[in-house]
């Protein structure tokens, strides 16, 4: 078993500011980077000591990476919710990821709470989504099947002045969406 023992001074200098009788001073900067300590060895006096398996070096964490979005498509993001229309009697859910998967609901019919159902009521869905302009590609990779279910859209219009979501309902009206939970 290995241990390391990390520079406490680099660690309590921003304690340093805080004094019980004197007025607060900001905490030195520290000169240099933060340098490994040595690791401990348990060889005895006058042999080689072994050499580490890997190096410790002290770094900044990275941010986490995401995949790369357009300018403006940081709001498509999230659950979406489209109430009844047209033919559609009833809701539909979209949720968005930002890796350009989607999973959603049609809520046909739900099993009230406590009810034995034969049929959950709902139609999932899975797949992939791709931005084009004002456009948003849709393709379905698996789906589950139910009665009074409607046609899943391929594509949905971007509202280019709110950024909101709608597809073609009946007719070429539009049905839109707003996010869930407004």
């Amino acid at each position: 078993m290995r241990t390391f023992i990390l520079p406490l001074a680099a660690l309590l200098a921003p304690l340093a500011a805080c004094t019980v009788n004197g007025p607060r001073e900001p905490a030195p900067e520290p000169s240099s980077p933060v340098e490994p300590p040595e690791p401990l060895s348990t060889a005895a006096p006058g042999a080689p000591a072994p050499q580490a398996s890997a190096t410790v070096t002290a770094t900044t964490q990275a941010p986490a990476t995401t995949a790369r979005t357009a300018p403006g498509e940081e709001a498509l993001f999230g659950t979406w919710s489209s109430a009844a229309c047209g033919p559609r009697k009833y809701e539909r859910r979209l949720s968005l990821a930002k890796d350009g998967s989607f999973v959603a609901e049609d809520r046909v019919s739900p099993c009230p709470p406590s009810a034995v159902c034969v049929w959950s009521g709902i139609v999932h869905r899975k797949g992939a989504f791709k931005r084009a302009d004002r456009t948003l590609l849709l393709s379905v990779s698996e789906g589950s099947q139910g009665p009074g279910a409607h046609p899943f859209p391929t594509t949905l219009t971007i509202d280019p002045s709110t950024g909101a979501l709608a597809e073609t309902g009946e007719g070429g009206a539009p049905c839109p969406y707003a996010p869930a939970g407004q």
